[in-house]
């Protein structure tokens, strides 16, 4: 990465004039951190826009590196997009370390130019592959311990006027520490932006920004909270499948309108017993998965929910519990 290339600020980001309108992220930190001599080591996720892992000479720290094409000789809409959140700071949050807005990455000996986002690294995965693997060993009180480290990360972003608009298992990341990271900021959205990039991902996303008429994408966040709260609780197993039947079953329909019949059908499905879901847990869940985002809880709510207020691990207690998980698997072949 070259040092005369210079590190990516909101206030020149309209120089990619093709691009939607965006609000500029109010600045949360003083200065951004610049990192030269960037060597990719390898590819780390393949996926549209291509993460690698990455050192410097200097530190010989990892980092994730994000790389984005240049399309039409101009910067990449979604890293525009993405670039400006580099502010943000929070420990369930990646955080983004640099961005440059035009560089050259050698790759396979091919120098290619790219905008591209140096950002934390998280060695363990995500959170798709952390519950492929120990899906078994999961308890409540593990899952209650990462849904709050979500919940307490999107109510600093919701704070903060931004909204993720594609949370999945795929953007949460384990962090060196087993803690919980919001990633991937590509889609989202700042109040005030004059469009929505993001129609989210399916099976995860909520019903108005499916259809393209999300209003408050504070809501549809919720939604997909909820989305991931059930994931984790089931080791896997989504709610709905989106405009599809379940064995003959809408259950997209049977949550909104006989929640009781949802879970009996998913206790039948899933071959748990009748205790498996829990009246506080039940609540919660259905609470957020409203059809109607006006009528969804609050990230306050949430909060004060009897099921979220039950036990978690402390730090200490997590790292080592997930370890161990992690170490289990492993030696398993998962």
């Amino acid at each position: 990465m070259s040092s005369k290339q210079r590190i990516y600020s909101p206030e020149k980001k309209q120089s990619c004039q093709s691009t939607p309108r965006h609000t500029r992220l109010p600045s949360l930190q003083e200065e951004p951190k610049e990192f030269e001599d960037v060597h990719v080591i390898k590819l780390i996720s393949k996926t549209r826009f291509p993460v690698y892992l990455a050192t410097t000479s200097s530190t010989r720290q990892k980092f994730a590196l994000k790389l984005y094409d240049y399309k039409n000789g101009l910067p990449n809409k979604y890293y525009i997009n993405e670039a400006r959140f580099e502010p943000l700071d929070h420990p369930s949050i990646i955080q983004i370390i640099c961005a440059e807005e035009e560089t050259s990455i050698t790759l396979s000996k091919t120098s290619k130019k790219f905008s591209c986002i140096l950002m934390e690294y998280a060695p363990y995965g995500d959170f798709f592959e952390f519950i492929k693997a120990t899906r078994e060993c999961l308890t409540d009180k593990l899952i209650r311990t990462y849904f709050r480290q979500l919940i307490e990360g999107l109510d600093y972003l919701h704070k903060n006027d931004v909204f993720h608009l594609d949370l999945k298992l795929e953007n949460l990341l384990m962090g060196t520490d087993y803690q919980l990271k919001i990633a991937d900021f590509d889609l989202s959205y700042f109040k005030g932006d004059s469009d929505i990039l993001s129609k989210g991902t399916k099976f995860y996303r909520a019903p108005e920004l499916r259809k393209g008429r999300c209003r408050n994408p504070g809501a549809a966040d919720i939604y997909a909270a909820g989305v991931l709260l059930f994931v984790l609780k089931c080791g896997g197993v989504i709610p709905h499948p989106e405009d599809t039947l379940c064995e003959g079953v809408n259950l997209e329909d049977l949550l909104e309108n006989d929640p009781r019949e949802f879970f009996k059908k998913h206790l039948e499905i899933q071959g748990r017993d009748f205790f498996f879901f829990e009246p506080s847990f039940r609540e919660l869940f259905t609470g957020m998965m409203k059809q109607d985002p006006r009528e969804r809880m609050t990230l306050k709510d949430i909060m004060k929910s009897k099921w979220y207020i039950g036990p978690v691990y402390s730090k200490d207690e997590l790292r080592v519990k997930v370890k161990k998980m992690l170490d289990l698997a492993k030696a398993q072949g998962n």
